[in-house]
C-alpha cells in the first residue's frame, strides 16, 4: 500500500516595510503629502504594529541563541585552576 506524505503549505515570507527602502519612502512621502486616508493610514499602522512585534520576537529569539552559544563557549574555554596543597 502506497502512502502520499503530507507536506506542509509553503509559507512565503511575508512582505515586510522594513525590507524595501523604497518602499519606506514612498510611505514617507505619501504620509507628508498627506495623500493617504484614513483608512489607509490605519492599515500601515497595523501593519507596522505587526511587524514591529514580529521583528521584536526574532531579536529576542537570537539573542537567546546568541547568549545560550556564548555560555556553551566559556564553559568550554575554562581551565581548571591546580589547587596549591597548604
Amino acid at each position: 500500500m502506497l502512502t502520499i506524505p503530507r507536506h506542509e503549505p509553503v509559507k512565503w515570507p511575508e512582505f515586510r516595510i522594513s525590507n524595501s527602502e523604497s518602499m519606506q519612502n514612498k510611505l514617507q512621502y505619501r504620509i507628508r503629502t498627506g495623500s493617504m486616508n484614513e483608512a489607509e493610514l490605519d492599515h500601515l499602522q497595523s501593519q507596522c504594529t505587526n511587524e514591529l512585534h514580529t521583528l521584536r520576537s526574532e531579536l529576542d529569539l537570537l539573542l537567546q541563541e546568541l547568549r545560550q552559544s556564548l555560555a556553551m563557549d566559556s564553559n568550554t574555554n575554562r581551565i581548571p585552576r591546580k589547587r596549591i596543597a597548604a
